[in-house]
């Protein structure tokens, strides 16, 4: 036979067929087949957002998945919407035959099996925040009368203590003094 021809032998192709057969009789193995072909579909249920971020472990015997997740802005964004994620997830366990009860989101158990840079990974921003970058409370001028006002109204707290009064008197203030910042920056004015 030519080296550049090679045969290709299909005599043990069908005992291949019935070696398939009896490794899926065996339950233990049945059930790891089953488990991962549900763990395939994390990705569809999980969302491009989480998909490299999170990766299912296990289901332990009590019928919990087992999520490990990059770090812990993952596991609890994902614990925020566990039941929407348990919804999805039982839509491809049930017809494997593989019961699901809950979820566990651990960044615990987070092994990186690729040198992925989960640091990479940010939380969405957070819509209350203020730039304050260029903030400065003394160049910000309140009302005397509003502040004389607030100062009464502070003091009358006589549930706090002096040192209490005080701090929550500088916290009013300092608000005000952001709000007003926010609102001439928002103008595009001058505080």
């Amino acid at each position: 036979m030519d080296k550049n021809n090679k045969e290709i032998l299909y005599s043990d192709f069908t005992s291949l067929d019935s070696i398939m057969s009896s490794v899926l009789q065996n339950s233990n193995l049945k059930q790891g087949v089953k488990k991962a072909s549900l763990f395939k579909f994390w990705p569809k249920i999980a969302g491009k957002k989480f998909e490299k971020y999170s990766r299912p472990e296990s289901v332990t015997n009590a019928n919990v998945l087992v999520i490990a997740c990059a770090n812990a802005a993952v596991s609890s964004e994902l614990t925020m919407f566990k039941q929407d994620i348990l919804k999805k997830i039982k839509t491809y366990a049930n017809p494997l035959g593989i019961e699901i009860d809950d979820i566990n989101f651990s960044h615990k158990i987070w092994k990186s099996q690729q040198k992925e840079d989960v640091s990479q990974y940010k939380e969405p921003a957070n819509p209350y925040k203020r730039d304050l970058t260029n903030f400065n409370p003394d160049e910000i001028e309140l009302d005397p009368k509003e502040v004389e006002a607030i100062k009464k109204s502070v003091e009358n707290n006589t549930f706090a203590t002096p040192q209490q009064r005080k701090k929550m008197f500088d916290a009013i203030i300092l608000d005000l003094k952001v709000q007003k910042y926010d609102n001439a920056r928002k103008n595009n004015s001058t505080p």
